[in-house]
């Protein structure tokens, strides 16, 4: 098998190319991002790549051939130019969807998110695959993994004769991820109540994530898969866990101060965050483990207090394993 991976410098995409150099019938694994690898594995190359650049991902396509395309290269950390966001996460997967189908790529798994589904109070817990992604249009990111998302719906469509994989993993914590959620809980100096702190919200640890996609690509299952760990928390028990005392503001002032540091450039939150700590975005994952058997190691619940222990913010006399909250029973979808 020989695979390309944008994005294979990453945290995660570094993990998922360790992974895939170990199996045997792996050939070669290329790697195309805007930066090389800390460090080479064997069965490895890398091509410089901007998925920006549509003729440069039709030139990479090409000179690898891949039997099967990982695309995980998107800006998860916002950024005040949209514009730049939008062109890299939507049409960067255009460019390399378009390249895809040129090189006659067999398999395409593209990484969507939970936060596709949007977060409104209507949305049923949990979420399944079935739920139409709605995006937030006040929250970029979520807005281009919608966006993005359908494109790869409608790139299934056109290629019925080849197989589409769509994982839509909830929030992604462990040692090494060092963003700007996991910095809400160890930089802020307090947990914002804008009456909210009983929200659920759910985790998954990097590992598992990668081993998703290591068992989504080994079994070429098609379709789309939600990716969480086991059990759900609320906004108190992180901001418990994580220490920090807790401070009541109205939701109107708390959307004006969001609005107001983000563009002063003082906060790295967009103001449409809040959202998702108001409603749920909750998601099932069910049909990845159905489909294929996977299991996650690590709890919701279990992920969160790892990161936090990685970054020295643990609360005293919290404890990895205590059990976490099941997940509420689905709800229908009308």
């Amino acid at each position: 098998m020989r695979y390309l991976i944008t994005g294979g410098s990453g945290y995660i995409g570094s993990r998922l190319v360790r992974h895939l150099t170990e199996r045997e019938d792996t050939e070669r694994v290329a790697i195309a991002d805007v930066r090389p690898p800390h460090g080479f594995q064997p069965k490895t190359e890398f091509h410089q790549l901007d998925v920006r650049d549509r003729a440069a991902a039709k030139q990479v396509m090409e000179a690898v051939r891949p039997d099967a395309l990982v695309h995980l290269a998107f800006i998860l950390n916002p950024i005040h130019d949209e514009a730049l966001m939008y062109d890299v996460d939507v049409n960067g997967t255009h460019n390399v969807l378009e390249a895809a189908s040129a090189a006659e790529v067999g398999h395409v798994l593209v990484t969507s998110s939970a936060t596709a589904y949007g977060a409104f109070p209507d949305n049923p817990t949990p979420l399944t695959e079935d739920h139409p992604v709605r995006g937030a249009p006040d929250f970029s990111y979520a807005q281009h993994k919608t966006e993005a998302d359908r494109v790869c719906q409608l790139w299934a469509l056109n290629h019925p004769d080849r197989t589409m994989t769509i994982v839509r993993p909830c929030i992604v914590f462990g040692p090494n991820v060092d963003n700007y959620i996991v910095r809400f809980w160890t930089k802020q100096p307090f947990q914002l109540d804008v009456g909210n702190l009983d929200s659920p919200i759910q985790f998954v640890h990097e590992e598992d994530v990668v081993s998703a996609l290591t068992t989504l690509l080994e079994g070429h299952h098609g379709g789309a898969f939600n990716v969480a760990g086991d059990g759900v928390m609320t906004l108190r028990d992180c901001a418990e866990i994580a220490g920090l005392k807790v401070r009541r503001m109205p939701l109107r002032m708390a959307r004006g101060m969001a609005r107001a540091t983000w563009r002063l450039h003082a906060s790295e939150t967009p103001p449409g965050q809040i959202e998702f700590a108001r409603w749920p975005w909750i998601v099932a994952n069910d049909r990845l483990k159905e489909a294929t058997g996977w299991n996650p190691r690590h709890t919701s619940r279990e992920t969160f207090e790892i990161t936090m222990r990685a970054h020295g913010k643990l609360g005293a006399g919290e404890d990895a394993s205590q059990p976490a909250a099941k997940p509420p029973a689905a709800t229908p979808v009308a």
